[in-house]
């Protein structure tokens, strides 16, 4: 029987960027040995190397690695974004995929590279590219054991003095990753000017619904209110039931709103969503609830509007929303966004509620403010 793997997978987050440096320089030292100088290898500083990441940033195109994990040790990580290459517009970009050498052939990288190819094409991208040193012969096998093909094109660029060629290579983007032993699949995040829509895995969920916290938080790779738990207690209930019968549903159902401190600590300051994968119209609800030392901010605009143009992306333009007749703030935004009134619902939980729809054919989202 085959040993499942020991790591995991999740997003990087400011603090490991020491522990992703060592391992992206200790990779770089081994297996670009005898290829790039050794002064140059060996003149590489983990602090220098670190200093050069921005993990939290949340700026639209903006890299976004994610990292493989055993305990609490950085085995190996990965960088994706939209394309740098003028003549690839519309295509995404694997910028990096190192493991630590000692962990080679333990499957770390395959994963890095799926869920690589998984982001992307959950992002919209329909094909990708990377580059690779052309001498590096075990990463050119790598990469064609996992479907990349060379394209022809080719580029000399220079690294401690010496010119060195690179090739590119081509794949069509993956989408959400199938499950794998250890893990359910890895849903893309939404980034907005200042915050991060991260889906709530199936994890995450049955953490916080058996109380543990220290789990639930680290699933999210963030500081949890503590009042989460009961403020979620229904969306739970019926969310769980949905993943486990349908994993793929899991990018259009519940995303934790993660706020970046500037000391690099990340908070979870709402939830926002769709209550299921679109319906036999192409219909979905959105939901939404910020936390109230964050209200009054214009956030809940900004993370209606990035997951209403996610939604565009996917092929769905149309949407619904039910508020209650005195939650004067929601109404002001669902109407701000063009949804108009079309009846009245008694919720079991909730109670009378106005319903509303809004259907766009062209796909633009309205810049309303709150």
């Amino acid at each position: 029987m085959m040993r499942p793997p020991r790591w995991k997978l999740r997003r990087a987050r400011g603090c490991d960027a020491p522990a992703v440096a060592a391992v992206h320089i200790h990779a770089w030292q081994v297996a670009y040995r005898d290829i790039v100088p050794d002064a140059h290898l060996d003149g590489l500083d983990v602090a220098t190397r670190a200093a050069r990441y921005d993990f939290d940033a949340a700026a639209p195109g903006a890299p976004e690695t994610w990292i493989a994990v055993d305990g609490d040790d950085v085995v190996g990580f990965v960088t994706v974004s939209p394309s740098r290459d003028e003549d690839l517009p519309g295509f995404g970009e694997v910028r990096a995929v190192y493991v630590a050498p000692e962990r080679w052939r333990s499957g770390a990288g395959s994963a890095l590279l799926a869920q690589a190819e998984a982001l992307l094409g959950a992002a919209g991208f329909n094909e990708a590219h990377l580059w690779v040193l052309e001498d590096n012969t075990r990463a050119c096998r790598f990469y064609e054991r996992a479907g990349w093909a060379l394209d022809g094109a080719r580029k000399v660029i220079e690294i401690g003095g010496r010119p060195l060629a690179e090739v590119r290579y081509r794949k069509a983007a993956a989408g959400t990753l199938a499950p794998m032993e250890n893990r359910q699949p890895v849903v893309a995040s939404i980034r907005t000017e200042r915050v991060e829509l991260v889906s709530m895995s199936l994890a995450f969920m049955q953490a916080l619904v058996a109380g543990d916290l220290d789990t639930a938080t680290r699933e999210m790779g963030a500081d949890l209110p503590a009042d989460l738990r009961e403020g979620l207690r229904n969306f739970l209930n019926y969310r769980i039931p949905d993943l486990e019968a349908d994993p793929s549903s899991q990018p259009w159902l519940g995303r934790g709103i993660i706020w970046s401190h500037p000391n690099g600590r990340r908070e979870l300051i709402g939830t926002i969503g769709f209550h299921n994968a679109p319906d036999e119209t192409g219909r979905v609800e959105i939901g939404y609830r910020i936390e109230p030392a964050y209200r009054r901010r214009g956030i809940a605009t900004e993370c209606v509007r990035a997951l209403l143009a996610w939604a565009e992306t996917q092929g769905v333009h149309r949407f619904r929303a039910s508020v209650a007749p005195g939650n004067v703030a929601s109404l002001a935004i669902i109407r701000s966004f063009g949804f108009h009134q079309v009846g009245v619902q008694m919720d079991e939980i909730d109670g009378e509620e106005l319903v509303f729809h809004l259907d766009r054919p062209t796909g633009e989202v309205n810049a309303a403010g709150d």
